[in-house]
Parts: C-alpha cells; sequence; structure tokens
C-alpha cells in the first residue's frame, strides 16, 4: 500500500498472512495420518513465506529479509535495515491442528535505539484473529501468585530443577505449562495467562525477533540467561537462549539458570 509505514507494513502483513494460514488448514483439514502432516506443515510454512517475500518485494524492494524459510542474505550484515521474519512460527502444531501457531515479522535497524535494535515488530495468532505489535501491547499489572513457568513442549530448560526448586522457595511452587510458538509463549504473558519463559536449548533469531519487540514494548523483561540483552542480524543466527518475564520475576530467573 502507498506510504505505509513500517509498522503499517509489518501489521498488515502479520495479519494476511496469519489468514492464509487460517484459510489454508480451514480448505485442506490437517490429515489423519500423522506421517503426513510434517509436509503438510512445511507446505503452509512456504505458502506464507512466499506471500510475504512478495509483498516485501512490492512494498520495500531495497530492504534484506532474513526468513526462516529463504536463502540468508548475508549482505544485511552491512545494511541498515533487515526484515526478519518466520512465516509460520510453530509448525509443529499447525500441522497438529493446536492453535499455539503465530506468525512474526520484524524490522531490524542499525541506527535504532530500541533493544536488539528492533524497531518494529509484530506477531499475530492466526486462530485468533489478533494481532499484537509494538505500538499497542498492554501487559498485566502483576504476576500471579505462584508464578507460571512456560516451556517448549519438546525442548524444555535445561535448567528445569533449578527453576523449579527456586520456584518454590520463594513462592512456594510454580505452575508449568507447555506452549508452542515463542510469539503465542510472550502472548500469553501479555494477556496475563502466564508469567515466565525460559528457553535454554537454542533457537533462530527469525523465532525470537518479533516475539521479542512485543515484549519489551509490552514492559516484560528480555535477557539472555546471564541478564545480557539479545543482540539480533548477527553472522550466526542462532540464539542459544532467552528469558522474557514480568521485571519483578527476573532477579530469580537469573539466579536459578545461571
Amino acid at each position: 500500500m502507498k506510504d505505509e509505514s513500517d509498522l503499517e507494513l509489518a501489521k498488515r502483513l502479520a495479519i494476511e498472512a496469519g489468514k492464509i494460514l487460517a484459510n489454508q488448514r480451514r480448505n485442506n483439514p490437517v490429515p489423519e495420518d500423522v506421517t503426513k502432516r510434517k509436509a503438510y506443515g512445511e507446505a503452509a510454512d512456504r505458502i506464507s513465506h512466499n506471500f510475504l517475500m512478495d509483498e516485501f518485494a512490492k512494498a520495500r524492494p531495497n530492504d534484506l529479509v532474513l526468513s526462516e524459510e529463504g536463502t540468508d542474505p548475508t549482505a544485511r550484515l552491512n545494511s541498515a535495515r533487515c526484515w526478519i521474519i518466520d512465516p509460520l512460527d510453530g509448525t509443529f502444531y499447525f500441522a497438529n491442528n493446536r492453535n499455539d501457531f503465530a506468525v512474526h515479522i520484524a524490522l531490524w535497524e542499525r541506527d535504532s535505539n530500541a533493544p536488539a535494535n528492533i524497531s518494529v515488530a509484530a506477531v499475530s495468532m492466526p486462530v485468533f484473529e489478533t494481532i499484537y505489535d509494538t505500538s499497542s501491547v498492554k501487559v498485566a499489572a502483576k504476576s500471579n501468585d505462584v508464578p507460571r513457568l512456560l516451556v517448549s513442549g519438546s525442548r524444555p530448560p535445561l535448567q528445569m530443577p533449578q527453576l523449579t526448586a527456586a520456584f518454590d522457595e520463594k513462592f512456594g511452587g510454580v505452575e508449568i505449562k507447555s506452549v508452542g510458538s515463542v510469539g503465542a509463549k510472550v502472548v500469553q504473558i501479555l494477556d496475563g495467562h502466564a508469567d515466565v519463559y525460559v528457553h535454554t536449548t537454542g533457537f533462530y533469531e527469525w523465532d525470537v525477533a518479533a516475539p521479542l519487540g512485543i515484549a519489551i514494548a509490552g514492559g516484560l523483561a528480555v535477557t539472555d540467561i546471564f541478564g545480557n540483552p539479545l543482540k539480533l542480524n548477527q553472522e550466526n543466527v542462532r540464539v542459544e537462549n532467552v528469558i522474557i518475564c514480568r521485571p519483578e520475576l527476573l532477579k530469580v530467573v537469573l539466579q536459578a539458570v545461571s
């Protein structure tokens, strides 16, 4: 669209890609044969990626795009701007008829003063037709009396024993919840349904760039396990670990995992 701001573009593309994914699953139901689900999810991922790349080519032809499904444009390391996107974060959950998948759109700018240089971010939750972005997110006022910890169902943090012990000692317990996409996890915290997300087994920049943006905009703490801010648009796109939580819980989490 003519004269779209970066934020407007991020929101529009996250919403439209989300609609494509929702329609894809509606019009082509998840296969009953579980052996076909991986290919089903990968096909949807590719459809969303192709749509987004076409839109960026039209709307921001001079910008570079780092996408999970695309080729790494190494020129991004010397660029002033790079979009970091995940066309379908939580492919496994999409392909198994769950709702906790998302679309991530983030803009890294070299001259930005924003944390991790993410100046604009949007995360859409297609099934719920909701969008969270760096201009509009609101975080719940305080954490739950018994903290609610979000983890990956397939790759829980290596420091789970230390985390549960720390929460037991400080708060008398912890509630552990498994949620799919990183974007979906951050949305859970922003919506007041969880308090802490810890991941220590590694993932990639496209998994975390947009969720990081909306988390910080919502007043959450975002660090690595040593309390340092994350750096993005790096030569190695692997991100080893992250903590995203309500600020009042950060000290307890850091003491447990670092």
